[in-house]
């Protein structure tokens, strides 16, 4: 079973060995994951042939807790040193937060199924309330099976009114830190730890999310500060008219044009906006808004509105440039 050492997540650090599935984990993925030999058929003089095993190289396999010699999907190939964090391990951590206070209130597989996580909620980390948004922090557990990304905990806030999400410091684990060997060394922070740390950086969020709501935005530069989110450059574009090549006046292209139309909707009429007035706040929200509900389902599933996908890092970029804006005060004079 995995094994734990200092198991009193409360008062203590927690290590989790990655070893065999451990039957007391919360069960939130009927898959896992496993390193694979890969083999490349060789044909011989007389045209027979015979496999021989690719020492360098492992498949990451996809299986069937219920029946783990059933592969499902190849999700990448990797050099030998790579060892995959597994979905019980996942589900381990899960496991010892929830006991600790935490409530699970999301988990799945993204990026065609190469990207998992879990999502979880705590009475002890603050929230914040004004006209038109409504914030409420999660933590968010995650790893990749293509080395895209490392096991990492980090958190998410999500605006209830609107239901758009914004990734907070992802490249910090604020709940563990882990050894990515072949039994994969999780250290479990301890909670007080935990929370206080969390704490930080969420209020960090708040206050500037503050200064950003009682900050004044002039509407008439929402085009100049969209197409600097999506780096649209308006310039001539080649057409033909009866078999007559010939070039435009300075436009954007078609993508562009749409997704700008998409972002002044969702300036004016996403939920919260109107209560928001007429805020940096409402413009960084249209950004949210955006990019997690007007997003095709492909994106979606490839994990776009998330972690360094397009869509989030359009969030980041949002983010900086507004805060940029602060800095100017009323930004309508």
């Amino acid at each position: 079973m995995i094994a734990i050492k200092k198991d009193n997540i409360k008062t203590q650090d927690t290590t989790i060995l990655q070893t065999e599935d451990d039957v007391n984990n919360v069960r939130l993925f009927d898959h896992d994951v496993k390193l694979s030999p890969i083999f490349r058929n060789i044909t011989r003089e007389d045209g027979t042939t015979y496999s021989e095993n690719i020492p360098e190289f492992n498949s990451v396999v996809r299986y069937h807790k219920d029946n783990p010699f059933k592969h499902t999907d190849v999700l990448s190939v990797q050099p030998t040193t790579y060892y995959p964090i597994k979905l019980r391990t996942l589900e381990k951590i899960a496991t010892l937060l929830r006991k600790a206070g935490y409530e699970i209130t999301g988990f799945g597989e993204l990026k065609g199924n190469k990207l998992a996580y879990v999502e979880l909620e705590n009475s002890d980390l603050p929230e914040l309330e004004f006209d038109g948004t409504s914030l409420k922090p999660k933590m968010w557990i995650g790893t990749s099976h293509d080395s895209s990304l490392a096991l990492r905990s980090t958190i998410k806030v999500r605006d209830g009114v609107c239901i758009n999400d914004f990734m907070l410091n992802y490249r910090s684990d604020l709940l563990f830190t882990a050894k990515h060997t072949k039994h994969c060394d999780i250290r479990l922070k301890k909670y007080a730890n935990q929370i206080k740390m969390a704490t930080d950086v969420i209020n960090n969020y708040y206050d500037v999310v503050k200064l950003l709501q009682s900050t004044p935005w002039d509407r008439h530069n929402t085009e100049t500060f969209f197409s600097n989110v999506l780096n649209a450059e308006k310039r001539p574009r080649k057409r033909t008219k009866n078999k007559v090549p010939y070039m435009t006046e300075p436009m954007y292209s078609g993508r562009h044009d749409k997704q700008l139309n998409d972002l002044f909707y969702a300036y004016e009429n996403s939920p919260g906006q109107k209560e928001r007035g007429h805020t940096l706040w409402r413009l960084f929200s249209s950004v949210t808004y955006w990019a997690d509900h007007m997003i095709t389902d492909k994106e979606l599933k490839a994990g776009s509105n998330i972690l360094n996908g397009t869509r989030a890092r359009q969030k980041d970029k949002a983010f900086g440039l507004v805060n940029q804006y602060t800095l100017l005060g009323n930004t309508t004079q």
